[in-house]
Protein backbone atom coordinates (compact mmCIF):
# COMPACT_ATOMS: atom_id res chain seq x y z
CA UNK A 1 0.00 0.00 0.00
CA UNK A 2 2.84 2.17 1.22
CA UNK A 3 4.43 1.69 -2.55
CA UNK A 4 1.58 2.20 -4.02
CA UNK A 5 1.05 5.66 -2.52
CA UNK A 6 4.68 6.77 -2.71
CA UNK A 7 4.72 5.62 -6.17
CA UNK A 8 1.38 7.78 -7.02
CA UNK A 9 2.38 10.58 -5.56
CA UNK A 10 5.69 10.87 -7.51
CA UNK A 11 3.72 10.98 -10.49
CA UNK A 12 1.19 13.58 -9.80
CA UNK A 13 3.82 16.18 -8.37
CA UNK A 14 5.33 18.53 -10.50
CA UNK A 15 8.95 18.15 -9.90
CA UNK A 16 9.58 19.86 -6.65
CA UNK A 17 13.44 21.20 -5.94
CA UNK A 18 15.82 19.00 -3.36
CA UNK A 19 18.12 19.92 -0.66
CA UNK A 20 20.65 18.34 -2.40
CA UNK A 21 21.67 17.81 -5.52
CA UNK A 22 20.89 14.01 -5.66
CA UNK A 23 18.51 12.36 -2.72
CA UNK A 24 18.67 8.88 -3.06
CA UNK A 25 17.51 6.49 -0.25
CA UNK A 26 16.13 3.02 0.49
CA UNK A 27 12.72 1.92 1.89
CA UNK A 28 11.39 -1.73 1.98
CA UNK A 29 13.72 -2.53 -0.62
CA UNK A 30 12.08 0.24 -2.85
CA UNK A 31 15.32 2.62 -4.48
CA UNK A 32 13.55 6.39 -4.32
CA UNK A 33 15.67 8.93 -5.88
CA UNK A 34 15.16 13.06 -6.42
CA UNK A 35 17.45 15.89 -7.40
CA UNK A 36 18.07 18.54 -10.33
CA UNK A 37 19.75 16.13 -12.62
CA UNK A 38 19.68 12.61 -10.80
CA UNK A 39 21.63 9.80 -12.64
CA UNK A 40 20.84 6.43 -10.98
CA UNK A 41 23.15 3.08 -11.86
CA UNK A 42 23.89 0.56 -9.76
CA UNK A 43 20.61 -2.18 -8.83
CA UNK A 44 17.07 -1.36 -7.44
CA UNK A 45 15.99 -4.59 -5.40
CA UNK A 46 12.61 -3.69 -6.19
CA UNK A 47 10.86 -0.76 -7.00
CA UNK A 48 12.95 2.42 -8.48
CA UNK A 49 10.75 5.75 -8.08
CA UNK A 50 12.94 8.96 -9.86
CA UNK A 51 12.05 12.55 -9.79
CA UNK A 52 14.15 15.05 -11.23
CA UNK A 53 14.44 17.84 -14.19
CA UNK A 54 16.89 15.47 -16.37
CA UNK A 55 16.96 12.01 -15.64
CA UNK A 56 19.50 9.44 -16.57
CA UNK A 57 18.53 5.67 -15.50
CA UNK A 58 21.45 3.39 -16.16
CA UNK A 59 19.87 1.20 -12.98
CA UNK A 60 19.12 -2.53 -12.83
CA UNK A 61 15.63 -2.95 -11.70
CA UNK A 62 14.24 -5.85 -10.30
CA UNK A 63 10.36 -4.57 -9.95
CA UNK A 64 9.22 -1.35 -11.63
CA UNK A 65 10.40 2.16 -12.41
CA UNK A 66 8.00 5.06 -11.32
CA UNK A 67 9.57 7.62 -13.53
CA UNK A 68 8.58 12.12 -13.98
CA UNK A 69 10.93 15.13 -14.40
CA UNK A 70 11.38 16.83 -17.60
CA UNK A 71 13.61 15.16 -19.60
CA UNK A 72 13.70 11.00 -18.93
CA UNK A 73 16.40 8.68 -20.31
CA UNK A 74 15.69 5.28 -19.39
CA UNK A 75 18.66 2.94 -20.17
CA UNK A 76 18.97 0.46 -17.66
CA UNK A 77 16.52 -2.46 -17.31
CA UNK A 78 13.57 -3.29 -15.90
CA UNK A 79 12.10 -6.59 -14.94
CA UNK A 80 8.65 -5.24 -14.03
CA UNK A 81 6.29 -2.51 -15.80
CA UNK A 82 7.86 1.39 -16.70
CA UNK A 83 5.48 4.00 -15.96
CA UNK A 84 6.96 7.28 -16.96
CA UNK A 85 5.79 10.73 -17.43
CA UNK A 86 7.69 13.88 -18.66
CA UNK A 87 7.98 16.42 -21.32
CA UNK A 88 10.80 14.32 -23.31
CA UNK A 89 10.82 10.87 -22.36
CA UNK A 90 13.40 8.27 -24.47
CA UNK A 91 13.11 4.62 -23.44
CA UNK A 92 16.43 2.33 -24.46
CA UNK A 93 15.88 -0.72 -22.40
CA UNK A 94 14.81 -4.01 -21.85
CA UNK A 95 11.43 -3.53 -20.12
CA UNK A 96 10.12 -6.90 -18.68
CA UNK A 97 6.09 -6.12 -18.31
CA UNK A 98 4.25 -3.40 -19.75
CA UNK A 99 5.45 0.45 -20.36
CA UNK A 100 3.21 3.66 -19.96
CA UNK A 101 4.72 6.17 -21.20
CA UNK A 102 3.44 10.20 -21.19
CA UNK A 103 5.08 12.76 -22.74
CA UNK A 104 5.55 16.06 -25.54
CA UNK A 105 8.09 13.88 -27.79
CA UNK A 106 8.14 10.08 -26.81
CA UNK A 107 10.92 7.61 -28.18
CA UNK A 108 10.85 3.89 -28.05
CA UNK A 109 14.59 3.45 -29.35
CA UNK A 110 15.85 0.58 -31.53
CA UNK A 111 17.09 -1.20 -28.53
CA UNK A 112 14.11 -1.00 -26.65
CA UNK A 113 12.48 -4.04 -25.89
CA UNK A 114 9.02 -4.33 -24.27
CA UNK A 115 8.24 -7.90 -23.21
CA UNK A 116 4.50 -6.84 -22.52
CA UNK A 117 2.24 -4.45 -23.93
CA UNK A 118 2.80 -0.98 -24.77
CA UNK A 119 0.99 2.68 -24.12
CA UNK A 120 1.64 5.60 -26.03
CA UNK A 121 0.68 9.05 -25.27
CA UNK A 122 2.14 11.75 -26.79
CA UNK A 123 2.74 14.77 -28.71
CA UNK A 124 4.84 12.96 -30.98
CA UNK A 125 6.13 9.31 -30.68
CA UNK A 126 8.85 7.19 -32.45
CA UNK A 127 8.35 3.92 -32.21
CA UNK A 128 11.17 2.07 -33.26
CA UNK A 129 11.74 -0.69 -30.43
CA UNK A 130 10.00 -4.18 -30.35
CA UNK A 131 7.21 -4.50 -28.41
CA UNK A 132 6.10 -8.00 -27.48
CA UNK A 133 2.34 -7.75 -26.58
CA UNK A 134 0.01 -5.45 -27.94
CA UNK A 135 0.53 -1.20 -28.64
CA UNK A 136 -2.04 1.38 -28.03
CA UNK A 137 -0.44 4.95 -29.03
CA UNK A 138 -2.35 8.40 -29.34
CA UNK A 139 -0.48 11.28 -30.40
CA UNK A 140 -1.04 13.96 -33.42
CA UNK A 141 2.29 12.62 -34.90
CA UNK A 142 3.43 8.97 -35.01
CA UNK A 143 6.18 7.22 -36.57
CA UNK A 144 6.32 3.51 -36.42
CA UNK A 145 9.22 1.82 -37.50
CA UNK A 146 9.43 -1.43 -34.77
CA UNK A 147 8.43 -5.05 -34.85
CA UNK A 148 4.97 -5.67 -32.86
CA UNK A 149 3.89 -8.63 -31.48
CA UNK A 150 0.68 -8.38 -30.82
CA UNK A 151 -2.58 -6.12 -32.21
CA UNK A 152 -1.78 -2.23 -32.72
CA UNK A 153 -4.47 0.47 -32.15
CA UNK A 154 -3.31 4.08 -33.20
CA UNK A 155 -5.04 6.92 -32.54
CA UNK A 156 -3.30 10.27 -34.56
CA UNK A 157 -3.38 13.00 -37.00
CA UNK A 158 -0.69 12.00 -38.71
CA UNK A 159 0.61 8.29 -39.50
CA UNK A 160 3.74 7.13 -41.16
CA UNK A 161 5.32 3.44 -41.21
CA UNK A 162 9.71 3.14 -41.76
CA UNK A 163 11.14 0.50 -43.59
CA UNK A 164 11.32 -2.08 -39.91
CA UNK A 165 7.41 -1.45 -39.38
CA UNK A 166 6.06 -4.57 -38.56
CA UNK A 167 2.75 -5.85 -37.04
CA UNK A 168 2.10 -9.43 -36.27
CA UNK A 169 -1.45 -8.91 -35.02
CA UNK A 170 -4.62 -6.74 -35.74
CA UNK A 171 -3.98 -2.87 -36.78
CA UNK A 172 -6.61 -0.54 -35.98
CA UNK A 173 -6.27 3.10 -37.03
CA UNK A 174 -8.04 6.17 -36.00
CA UNK A 175 -7.42 8.97 -38.50
CA UNK A 176 -8.79 11.91 -40.07
CA UNK A 177 -8.67 10.00 -43.85
CA UNK A 178 -7.54 7.02 -44.91
CA UNK A 179 -4.01 5.74 -45.57
CA UNK A 180 -2.15 2.88 -47.75
CA UNK A 181 -0.51 0.45 -44.84
CA UNK A 182 2.33 -1.34 -47.11
CA UNK A 183 2.32 -4.86 -47.00
CA UNK A 184 5.27 -5.38 -45.65
CA UNK A 185 3.65 -4.28 -42.40
CA UNK A 186 0.64 -5.99 -42.41
CA UNK A 187 -1.58 -7.30 -44.92
CA UNK A 188 -5.15 -5.51 -46.07
CA UNK A 189 -7.11 -8.54 -44.22
CA UNK A 190 -5.58 -7.56 -40.46
CA UNK A 191 -5.70 -4.02 -40.95
CA UNK A 192 -9.15 -1.74 -39.81
CA UNK A 193 -9.45 1.37 -40.07
CA UNK A 194 -12.07 3.80 -38.46
CA UNK A 195 -12.89 7.98 -39.37
CA UNK A 196 -12.50 10.35 -36.77
CA UNK A 197 -15.64 12.85 -37.71
CA UNK A 198 -14.32 15.99 -36.26
CA UNK A 199 -17.95 17.89 -36.55
CA UNK A 200 -19.28 15.24 -34.72
CA UNK A 201 -18.31 16.59 -31.55
CA UNK A 202 -21.12 19.85 -32.77
CA UNK A 203 -23.54 17.00 -31.49
CA UNK A 204 -22.42 17.71 -28.05
CA UNK A 205 -24.57 19.90 -26.77
CA UNK A 206 -22.68 20.03 -23.41
CA UNK A 207 -19.64 21.27 -25.80
CA UNK A 208 -21.05 23.56 -27.62
CA UNK A 209 -20.46 27.76 -27.19
CA UNK A 210 -23.43 28.99 -26.03
CA UNK A 211 -23.01 26.53 -23.47
CA UNK A 212 -19.78 28.21 -22.16
CA UNK A 213 -19.35 30.19 -18.76
CA UNK A 214 -19.32 33.62 -19.47
CA UNK A 215 -16.04 35.92 -19.15
CA UNK A 216 -16.32 37.39 -15.57
CA UNK A 217 -18.02 41.28 -15.16
CA UNK A 218 -15.70 44.20 -14.01
CA UNK A 219 -17.82 43.72 -10.81
CA UNK A 220 -16.86 40.59 -10.33
CA UNK A 221 -13.08 41.00 -10.63
CA UNK A 222 -13.46 44.28 -8.38
CA UNK A 223 -15.07 42.66 -6.22
CA UNK A 224 -13.03 39.62 -5.76
CA UNK A 225 -9.58 42.11 -5.63
CA UNK A 226 -11.43 43.57 -2.70
CA UNK A 227 -12.16 40.39 -1.09
CA UNK A 228 -8.63 39.58 -1.39
CA UNK A 229 -7.58 42.71 -0.10
CA UNK A 230 -9.60 42.98 2.52
CA UNK A 231 -8.29 39.58 3.39
CA UNK A 232 -4.74 40.42 3.27
CA UNK A 233 -5.31 43.87 5.47
CA UNK A 234 -6.91 41.80 8.23
CA UNK A 235 -3.84 39.83 8.45
CA UNK A 236 -1.55 42.08 7.86
CA UNK A 237 -3.18 44.66 10.37
CA UNK A 238 -2.72 41.52 13.31
CA UNK A 239 0.57 41.21 13.40
CA UNK A 240 1.14 45.15 12.49
CA UNK A 241 -1.07 45.48 16.00
CA UNK A 242 -0.08 42.50 17.31
CA UNK A 243 3.77 42.91 16.91
CA UNK A 244 5.04 45.97 15.52
CA UNK A 245 8.36 45.63 16.97
CA UNK A 246 8.93 42.31 15.94
CA UNK A 247 7.55 43.41 12.41
CA UNK A 248 9.80 46.37 12.54
CA UNK A 249 12.95 44.29 13.25
CA UNK A 250 12.31 42.42 10.62
CA UNK A 251 11.79 45.05 8.11
CA UNK A 252 14.67 46.78 9.21
CA UNK A 253 17.38 43.46 8.67
CA UNK A 254 15.71 43.11 5.53
CA UNK A 255 16.30 46.65 4.03
CA UNK A 256 20.06 46.43 5.90
CA UNK A 257 20.94 43.91 3.81
CA UNK A 258 18.26 42.63 1.09
CA UNK A 259 20.49 40.52 -0.98
CA UNK A 260 21.43 38.20 1.95
CA UNK A 261 18.31 38.45 3.23
CA UNK A 262 16.58 37.50 -0.05
CA UNK A 263 19.35 34.63 -0.14
CA UNK A 264 18.25 33.16 3.30
CA UNK A 265 14.95 33.79 2.13
CA UNK A 266 15.30 31.26 -0.95
CA UNK A 267 17.19 28.56 1.04
CA UNK A 268 14.69 28.53 3.79
CA UNK A 269 11.74 28.53 1.47
CA UNK A 270 13.61 25.51 -0.77
CA UNK A 271 14.22 23.63 3.01
CA UNK A 272 10.83 23.63 3.60
CA UNK A 273 9.72 22.32 -0.31
CA UNK A 274 11.94 19.84 0.28
CA UNK A 275 10.43 18.76 3.31
CA UNK A 276 7.66 17.56 1.53
CA UNK A 277 9.32 14.89 -0.47
CA UNK A 278 11.07 14.22 2.29
CA UNK A 279 8.22 13.24 4.67
CA UNK A 280 6.76 11.26 2.19
CA UNK A 281 9.41 8.93 1.57
CA UNK A 282 8.85 7.18 4.80
CA UNK A 283 5.87 5.88 6.98
CA UNK A 284 7.34 7.65 9.45
CA UNK A 285 7.27 11.37 7.94
CA UNK A 286 3.95 10.80 6.32
CA UNK A 287 1.98 12.13 9.21
CA UNK A 288 4.04 15.09 8.99
CA UNK A 289 3.46 15.73 5.35
CA UNK A 290 0.34 18.21 5.72
CA UNK A 291 1.99 19.96 8.15
CA UNK A 292 5.17 20.23 5.34
CA UNK A 293 2.66 21.15 2.99
CA UNK A 294 0.73 23.95 5.61
CA UNK A 295 3.84 25.07 6.57
CA UNK A 296 4.68 25.67 2.78
CA UNK A 297 1.96 27.99 1.42
CA UNK A 298 2.07 29.81 5.30
CA UNK A 299 5.40 30.74 4.53
CA UNK A 300 4.80 32.09 1.48
CA UNK A 301 1.62 33.86 2.02
CA UNK A 302 3.31 35.54 5.05
CA UNK A 303 6.64 36.29 3.08
CA UNK A 304 5.01 37.59 0.70
CA UNK A 305 3.18 40.20 2.73
CA UNK A 306 6.47 40.73 4.35
CA UNK A 307 8.05 41.56 1.24
CA UNK A 308 5.55 43.77 -0.18
CA UNK A 309 5.28 45.86 2.93
CA UNK A 310 8.89 46.16 3.17
CA UNK A 311 9.50 47.27 -0.39
CA UNK A 312 6.56 49.78 0.25
CA UNK A 313 7.48 51.41 3.50
CA UNK A 314 11.32 52.19 2.21
CA UNK A 315 9.30 53.75 -0.87
CA UNK A 316 7.36 55.87 2.06
CA UNK A 317 10.85 56.86 4.32
CA UNK A 318 12.12 57.85 1.00
CA UNK A 319 8.67 60.12 0.53
CA UNK A 320 9.16 61.55 3.99
CA UNK A 321 6.98 59.51 5.81
CA UNK A 322 9.62 58.28 8.66
CA UNK A 323 10.33 55.11 9.88
CA UNK A 324 7.54 54.49 12.55
CA UNK A 325 4.34 56.14 10.80
CA UNK A 326 1.00 55.49 12.58
CA UNK A 327 -0.72 52.27 12.33
CA UNK A 328 -3.28 53.63 9.98
CA UNK A 329 -0.51 54.80 7.58
CA UNK A 330 1.08 51.43 7.55
CA UNK A 331 -2.02 49.65 6.53
CA UNK A 332 -2.71 52.41 3.69
CA UNK A 333 1.30 51.69 2.78
CA UNK A 334 0.62 47.56 3.17
CA UNK A 335 -2.72 48.06 0.98
CA UNK A 336 -1.10 49.97 -1.89
CA UNK A 337 1.83 47.49 -1.42
CA UNK A 338 -0.57 44.41 -2.55
CA UNK A 339 -2.39 46.75 -5.39
CA UNK A 340 1.02 47.34 -7.10
CA UNK A 341 2.16 43.87 -6.50
CA UNK A 342 -0.77 42.68 -8.12
CA UNK A 343 -0.94 44.63 -10.77
CA UNK A 344 2.84 43.51 -11.57
CA UNK A 345 1.55 40.42 -12.02
CA UNK A 346 0.45 41.37 -15.57
CA UNK A 347 3.87 42.18 -16.41
CA UNK A 348 4.97 38.86 -18.07
CA UNK A 349 8.07 37.18 -17.03
CA UNK A 350 8.47 40.42 -14.84
CA UNK A 351 6.46 40.53 -12.60
CA UNK A 352 6.85 37.04 -12.03
CA UNK A 353 10.39 37.26 -10.25
CA UNK A 354 9.68 40.63 -8.62
CA UNK A 355 6.65 38.91 -6.93
CA UNK A 356 8.94 35.75 -6.12
CA UNK A 357 11.91 38.29 -5.15
CA UNK A 358 9.85 39.68 -2.60
CA UNK A 359 8.90 36.24 -1.19
CA UNK A 360 12.53 35.68 -0.61
CA UNK A 361 12.61 39.00 0.87
CA UNK A 362 9.86 38.67 3.28
CA UNK A 363 10.76 34.94 4.10
CA UNK A 364 14.24 35.64 4.76
CA UNK A 365 13.76 38.77 6.93
CA UNK A 366 11.47 35.76 8.74
CA UNK A 367 13.84 33.29 8.80
CA UNK A 368 16.34 35.86 10.01
CA UNK A 369 14.02 37.27 13.14
CA UNK A 370 13.40 33.41 14.02
CA UNK A 371 16.98 33.13 14.32
CA UNK A 372 17.56 35.65 15.95
CA UNK A 373 14.86 34.99 19.13
CA UNK A 374 16.41 31.66 19.72
CA UNK A 375 20.04 32.79 19.42
CA UNK A 376 20.37 35.67 21.39
CA UNK A 377 23.14 37.86 21.44
CA UNK A 378 26.13 37.41 23.34
CA UNK A 379 28.12 40.19 25.21
CA UNK A 380 31.38 39.56 24.28
CA UNK A 381 33.09 41.64 27.00
CA UNK A 382 31.80 38.88 29.98
CA UNK A 383 32.55 36.41 27.94
CA UNK A 384 36.43 37.26 27.68
CA UNK A 385 36.60 38.23 31.45
CA UNK A 386 34.65 34.88 32.19
CA UNK A 387 37.32 33.03 30.08
CA UNK A 388 40.20 34.93 31.77
CA UNK A 389 38.99 33.97 35.20
CA UNK A 390 38.94 30.53 34.27
CA UNK A 391 42.58 30.99 32.89
CA UNK A 392 43.45 32.08 36.00
CA UNK A 393 42.52 29.55 38.42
Amino acid sequence: MTRRFLAALLLAAVVLPATADQFDMQSGGDRLISGTRPEATGTAPRDLLISGAQIVMRADVEDDLFAAGFAIDVEGPTGGDVTAAGARVRLDADVGADATVTGGIVTLDDASDVIGNARIFAGSATISGKVGGSLVAMASEIRLNGQITGDVRIQANALSFGPDARIDGRLVMALPEEMDVPTSVAPSVRVSYEYIDAEGWRDFDELAWDNMPEAPTAMAIGGGYLLGLAFLLVTGAAFLALMPDGVANMRRMALAQPGITMLVGGVGFSTLVGLIPVSAMSVIGLPLLPIAILAVILAWGLGYLLGAYVLAMAIGQAAGLGDSPTLPVRLAILACAITGMALLNFIPFVGWIVNLALVFLGVGAMTKGVLRRLMPDVDTAAHDEMMKSQVGD
